[in-house]
C-alpha cells in the first residue's frame, strides 16, 4: 500500500478519553469524527471515525490503544468488575487479582500479542474459568512460548509456572 494511501478506522473510547484522542489525530494529521449515537441506551463509549493516511492511522489506533493501559482480571467474589482494561497498569501486562494474591502475566509484544491474550480472556471467564490456575493454564496453552506466566510475589511456583 503506498504511503499516502487513505484509510478509515473505528474506534471505540470512554467518552473522557475523547478531548485525548482529538488531540493525538490532530498531531497524526487524522480526521477524527464522531458517530452520532442512536437508541436510548446509556452512554458509556463513543465510536469515532478515523481517516487519514493509513500509517498515520495506525500509529494513532496504537497510540489511543496503549493510552488504555494494561488489563486488569479481577477473580475476587464481589469484585465489581472481572475484565477491565486501566492506565493504572502498563500496556501489555495482564494482571490477574485472585482470592489468593496477585500473579502477573507478563506479556511479549510480538506482532500485537497483548491484544491476542485480552481478546480470550472474555471467552475464558464466561466459559466458568475462575481460577487463577485455569487463566494462567489457558494463556500458556493457546500462545505457548510467546507469553511468560509468574506466580505472585510470596506463592510458590506450581508445575508448568517460572
Amino acid at each position: 500500500m503506498p504511503e499516502s494511501a487513505q484509510t478509515q478506522a473505528l474506534v471505540v473510547l470512554d467518552p473522557a478519553h475523547v478531548p485525548a484522542a482529538r488531540e493525538l489525530a490532530a498531531a497524526h494529521g487524522v480526521e477524527l469524527h464522531e458517530v452520532p449515537r442512536r437508541g436510548i441506551e446509556p452512554v458509556t463509549t463513543v465510536t469515532l471515525v478515523l481517516m487519514g493516511a493509513a500509517t498515520a492511522v495506525g500509529a494513532l489506533q496504537h497510540a489511543l490503544e496503549q493510552r488504555k493501559g494494561g488489563q486488569v482480571i479481577d477473580l475476587r467474589p464481589g469484585a465489581p468488575r472481572a475484565l477491565y482494561r486501566t492506565p493504572d497498569v502498563v500496556y501489555g501486562t495482564v494482571v490477574v487479582l485472585a482470592a489468593d494474591g496477585t500473579v502477573t502475566v507478563e506479556v511479549k509484544e510480538p506482532d500485537g500479542m497483548f491484544g491476542k491474550v485480552i481478546s480470550v480472556l472474555p471467552n475464558l471467564l464466561s466459559a466458568g474459568g475462575n481460577g487463577t490456575d485455569q487463566v494462567s493454564a489457558t494463556v500458556t496453552a493457546r500462545f505457548g512460548a510467546d507469553v511468560e506466566v509468574r506466580p505472585a510475589a510470596g506463592r510458590p511456583a506450581r508445575d508448568g509456572e517460572a
